[in-house]
């Protein structure tokens, strides 16, 4: 767990600029990998991680250290995603993600057929984490690709802990099913 006191020290001398900067540096990338991975639109992720953060400025005066900054900030991402799951879907929009820039390097990295079949998992357990419900989704990214514990992600989703980890662990059958399936499809054809 990142010690979080100097940002608090910030705010208790009244820089909250200084206390955001500091957040944005620590946190931004993982919660903007969060917001990516909800949405799987780079442009909405964009545009949702920029709220989180304004958000997160204009209430770290009222911050009541009920949890740590990271869930905190984590909770704002989580909402705000969901809130733009429920505008998109209205909308009926969805946009594929494309590949991470500068992914493997040829000359030292895994061979062509090692990326390849990384690639083929990657996209498959893209596709599979999204036909989770959504709050599943968000409990199995916060859970694995963020590392938060069950007692941070209970914060976070206003549920228990055991209820999250019951959660996930329901989820990681359905996934590891649909991965099979899915390779076993891309195999066939």
């Amino acid at each position: 767990m990142v010690d979080d006191g100097d940002v608090l020290d910030l705010l208790a001398r009244g820089d909250e600029r200084g206390a955001l900067t500091a957040l944005m540096g620590r946190y931004g990338a993982p919660v903007y990998r969060y917001c990516r991975q909800m949405l799987r639109d780079e442009v909405l992720a964009d545009d949702v991680h920029q709220q989180v953060f304004v958000q997160a400025y204009r209430d770290l005066a009222r911050f009541e250290r009920r949890s740590a900054l990271r869930t905190w900030l984590f909770g704002i991402a989580r909402h705000r995603c969901l809130d733009a799951i429920k505008i998109e879907g209205r909308r009926g929009r969805r946009f594929p993600l494309d590949d991470e820039p500068g992914d493997g390097d040829a000359a030292s990295g895994p061979s062509a057929v090692d990326r390849l079949a990384a690639a083929e998992l990657a996209e498959a357990l893209e596709h599979c984490l999204d036909e989770l419900a959504p709050a599943t989704k968000s409990a199995v990214l916060l859970r694995f690709r963020e590392g938060l514990g069950f007692e941070e992600m209970a914060v976070l989703h206003e549920e228990k802990a055991g209820t999250l980890q019951a959660r996930v662990a329901r989820a990681l059958p359905v996934l590891r099913k649909c991965l099979e399936r899915r390779l076993k499809d891309a195999e066939a054809a």
